[in-house]
């Protein structure tokens, strides 16, 4: 079996301030705003006066999609440190354990369209906690007018929804960063000529009981391995695991296939 190779957790940090926290911080600084036009709607609320405070949330909100509409030569230049970091740590996993360097034969080109579905899927996990942070705020605020709710109430509201959107995305980060470095893993595996791997769990407080139970069992997506035995285990079917539950896949998910040598 390979070593695991689990990325710092430094690269998930990165991410969230290179593509994520610029998108908060927006909205951060729109409270401010925000919540000053919401104190002068109430008292002095108009017709129009609840007009003029969505003009505040919709104006922030339009800085904020021209803001995500460029965070995509960030996003490539974060895969592209990921990808690099990872192959060089494949390639003395691989290096260790046969004594073939694959320096020359491994880059970044051959795992191009994982980097762009993950450049893809970010940006729009990006848009998707600009627009949920719009939706909480613009909700906390008319809920405000109708009720009359004092300002501090309201500025309380607003400022909770930064902070959940800023709780969201740092987990988001870290999710992402797990799921590239999965992926990333399975592609060299496969790449290698490696047919099987051993189900890692994450050892997460409370884990998906399935998740747990295929701990330490090997898989094989060749059929010619299915229900032999290496080293005292039976091998099952890599089918056996439904498309979308492997390891990495579903949301939060810290599990790992490790990839498995087998000496025929």
């Amino acid at each position: 079996m390979l070593r695991d190779i689990v990325p710092p957790a430094t690269l998930a940090t990165d991410l969230y301030r290179s593509a994520y926290a610029p998108v908060v911080q927006g909205w951060s600084d729109a409270a401010d705003r925000i919540i000053a036009e919401y104190a002068r709607t109430l008292a002095q609320i108009t017709h129009d006066a609840p007009a003029d405070v969505q003009g505040q949330i919709d104006q922030a909100a339009s800085l904020l999609q021209r803001l995500i509409l460029s965070i995509t030569p960030s996003l490539r230049h974060w895969a592209l440190r990921v990808e690099g970091w990872f192959r060089g740590k494949w390639r003395g996993a691989v290096l260790s354990a046969t004594g073939v360097d694959l320096q020359t034969v491994i880059g970044p080109e051959d795992v191009r369209d994982t980097l762009e579905a993950t450049i893809a899927r970010n940006v729009a996990l990006v848009r998707n906690v600009s627009d949920q942070a719009q939706a909480r705020i613009s909700e906390a605020v008319f809920r405000g007018l109708t009720q009359r709710l004092p300002a501090n109430d309201v500025a309380k509201e607003i400022r909770g929804a930064v902070d959940m959107a800023r709780t969201r995305a740092r987990n988001i980060a870290a999710d992402q960063l797990s799921k590239l470095s999965g992926s990333l893993a399975d592609e060299r595996r496969r790449e290698a000529g490696l047919d099987t791997f051993e189900f890692k769990h994450s050892g997460k407080l409370h884990p998906r009981s399935w998740h747990k139970e295929r701990d330490g069992k090997l898989f094989s997506e060749n059929p010619d391995r299915v229900g032999t035995k290496v080293d005292g285990k039976i091998i099952h079917a890599a089918s056996e695991i439904p498309p979308g539950d492997g390891a990495s896949q579903p949301p939060f998910c810290g599990c790992r296939n490790l990839s498995y040598m087998i000496f025929d």
